[in-house]
């Protein structure tokens, strides 16, 4: 138990120092539009907006779309282990169903 927790504990620091680490976040999608320029499409309270982009943008753009799929990467990765730690380590009650019966939120 013990051993279980301390690796849980610095593979989630570890996973704190790369979300620290990552640089501009956006959501949305970026693609070529003919003849010669880029779009960024995204939504805003559920409609659908579209932005024009320089060829500068779109790839700084793309950069911050990547960025920010690595930090839904990281955050679920950081929500598991502490889900672990507190159903693994922390006294609780008896339950019917053992704790690997219980599905992992994602």
């Amino acid at each position: 138990m013990a051993a279980m927790k301390s690796r849980l504990t610095r593979r989630y620091a570890t996973l704190q120092k790369q979300l620290a680490g990552i640089g501009p976040v956006s959501q949305g999608s970026v693609a070529f539009q003919p003849p010669g320029s880029w779009r960024w499409t995204f939504k805003v309270k559920g409609k659908t907006a579209c932005v024009a982009l320089s060829a500068e943008q779109a790839t700084e753009m793309l950069q911050a779309i990547e960025n920010h799929k690595r930090v839904e990467e990281i955050v679920r990765e950081m929500r598991e282990i502490t889900q672990t730690l507190i159903l693994e380590t922390v006294p609780g009650i008896r339950r019917q169903k053992p704790l690997s019966a219980i599905p992992k939120a994602r």
